[in-house]
């Protein structure tokens, strides 16, 4: 019964994330310091010029919060100019009339001077006389929402009014901003646009969160195109997922919940307890990609992106610490007991929060033919996005499905004896170290320097408690190897010098400007992506990168996504990938089709698109 009710509430959550709309393919903030207030306002015959008939303004008043402002539409040295595009339901581009701005010094160069709009700003849209009946006006509002401290972009449809009785609306002359519309409108008829000579710098600058690219794929095999393709691949890329590098704390949290259900008293009650727990593990496995396809489809977030809240990952770093020290018999947890040998009260919901949180911990990983699956899925409806996700959570319990089917292959687990205590308190000092990476994710590599050091220490002091008993030779090897690994573990997070860094970091206007101009290698990377790090240390390693610079007219940029950056985020969708690691080439000729490089790839395949460039 309860297993009925399981599949119920699953059924349930698949129906709600089918009611999902697609994503969106631009990238935008969850929430912003700005509010928009849209009015329409009549403006009489003939005063805009003696045969005009009755016209209608449309005023968008930018409302920021304390401190913040946004680029004028001429920017002055920097910045992004504020677009505001308005049509008519008949497709008719209508005029859109900008205020000067105020000059200010630019928060990120203080020698750069800059026109900012600040709160209470108002754009002015013109529909001409005798087109009232073209209402509701399309507004979408591009603009660069900045503080003295950062900058967000920001993409809106605005609702306008129903301005069908012009003659209903207050008149545009009596209102206090009259003037300055009436001054921007005779402008606009003496062309002084023309006379605004950066007008090619704020082209340049609007195309920086524009990015448009006809990518290429080092693959072009494993893109996906088809639901039906993106299914087959997906049950491919989730059960390569069990073997990709983050998964390996996935795998302690496995081992020790497959060797605590294989415990029965008998063996006939062995295989039951045995396949209810892969049941009820699967189930929890397949609820989390359901979640997680209901938050991703929602957000437009990228995979992984999840540990880019630094809540998250120490609330990770919690449960993870709490499970690992819980095996050290300080305390008892009262859904997840991951001691082997104890008695659950509700050995069904351990099985599924245990995998649950196994498939959250994978999530940071990207493995091959994943990359091509999220970059088409995510783009779809909710209920593509609900059934691909679920294709890659039944390829990733496949290997458990099997137990199910077969749950005699039980007999092939170690029966328990004395060895498991040094396998439980592996799994548990593994935990430890997996809390102790996470707050290295929050609070910066940095702290590894005393984290690395700490787990070693804690580790070396239970073995050496531990062998207290044993021979001499046995004890003191296990000393020495404590003392060796403690040494190891404080030169390897000891910086060695001073060296130059071949990377360039990520600027969006750098990164535009060179465009076209130089050949660039962009690399996305992220300290919570552990396969990007295992391609850091083999393939995209100091040493290659100042190898290929040297041999090569190429420029190395390196995209950080460990936090949240909208930029860089806008960058990676236009690339058509919505996962790392993701790594384009952009060739001078021609800097629109850039080649990308999706999850892993070799030393030799970068070598061999850098000769042909």
């Amino acid at each position: 019964m309860r297993l009925n009710k399981l599949f119920f509430h699953l059924f349930f959550a698949l129906v709600l994330i089918a009611l999902t709309p697609p994503a969106q393919a631009q990238i935008q903030p969850s929430s912003l310091p700005l509010r928009t207030a849209v009015q329409a306002f009549a403006v009489p015959a003939g005063i805009l010029g003696d045969d005009d008939p009755q016209a209608v303004v449309l005023t968008v008043t930018l409302n920021m919060e304390e401190d913040w402002y946004t680029y004028s539409n001429v920017t002055g040295e920097l910045g992004k100019p504020t677009t505001l595009t308005a049509k008519a339901t008949d497709g008719t581009q209508l005029p859109v009339f900008y205020p000067e701005g105020e000059e200010k010094p630019d928060p990120f160069d203080s020698d750069a001077k800059v026109m900012a709009y600040k709160s209470g700003t108002r754009l002015f849209v013109l529909m001409p006389g005798g087109s009232a009946g073209q209402f509701p006006v399309s507004l979408h509002l591009d603009l660069l929402l900045c503080h003295p401290t950062k900058c967000v972009p920001a993409r809106l449809n605005l609702p306008s009014s129903d301005a069908a009785d012009p003659s209903a609306l207050p008149a545009a002359n009596a209102q206090p901003w009259w003037k300055e519309f009436h001054a921007l409108w005779e402008a606009h008829h003496a062309d002084a646009v023309q006379a605004r000579p950066d007008a090619p710098q704020n082209e340049a600058a609007a195309a920086i969160v524009k990015w448009h690219f006809t990518p290429t794929y080092l693959q072009p095999g494993l893109e996906v195109g088809s639901l039906v393709s993106a299914v087959l691949m997906g049950l491919l890329a989730g059960l390569i997922l069990n073997i990709m590098p983050c998964v390996l704390p996935v795998v302690s949290l496995k081992l020790s919940a497959l060797l605590g259900a294989a415990e029965g008293r008998d063996e006939k009650e062995r295989y039951r307890a045995f396949r209810e727990h892969n049941i009820y593990f699967v189930l929890g496995l397949l609820a989390f990609f359901l979640v997680l396809a209901a938050v991703l489809g929602a957000t437009g977030k990228a995979w992984g992106a999840l540990f880019q809240y630094r809540w998250l990952v120490l609330a990770m770093a919690g449960i993870m610490a709490t499970l690992g020290l819980s095996l050290f018999g300080l305390f008892h947890l009262p859904v997840i007991d991951l001691k082997f040998g104890s008695s659950h009260i509700t050995p069904r919901r351990q099985a599924f929060f245990t995998g649950m949180l196994t498939t959250l911990l994978a999530t940071p990983c990207s493995g091959p033919f994943l990359g091509g699956v999220l970059g088409w899925a995510l783009l779809q409806g909710g209920l593509v996005i609900a059934t691909v996700f679920s294709a890659i959570g039944v390829g990733m319990a496949a290997p458990y499905l099997l137990l199910v089917l077969n749950p005699k292959l039980a007999r092939f687990l170690p029966k328990s004896g004395p060895w498991i205590e040094f396998v439980e308190k592996g799994i548990g000092f593994f935990l430890l170290g997996t809390a102790f990476y996470l707050v290295s994710i929050a609070y910066g590599t940095e702290s590894l320097r005393v984290l690395a050091p700490l787990w070693v220490v804690l580790a070396g002091a239970w073995l050496w408690k531990r062998t207290n008993t044993s021979g001499t030779a046995a004890r003191w090897t296990v000393r020495l190897a404590s003392l060796a690994l403690l040494a190891a573990s404080i030169a390897w997070t000891t910086p060695s010098g001073m060296q130059a860094d071949p990377w360039e970091p990520f600027d969006p206007v750098t990164l535009n400007e060179s465009l076209g101009r130089d050949v660039l290698f962009v690399d996305f990377t992220a300290d919570w992506c552990p396969t990007c790090k295992a391609l850091e240390a083999t393939v995209m390693t100091d040493e290659n990168v100042n190898r290929w610079k040297a041999r090569y007219p190429v420029r190395f940029i390196k995209v950080d996504m460990t936090e949240r950056d909208p930029e860089a985020e806008a960058l990676l969708q236009a690339l058509g990938s919505r996962s790392i690691p993701t790594a384009a080439v952009f060739r001078t000729d021609e800097p629109g089709k850039p080649l990308v490089l999706r999850d892993l790839f070799t030393t030799g395949q970068v070598e061999k698109i850098l000769k042909s460039l």
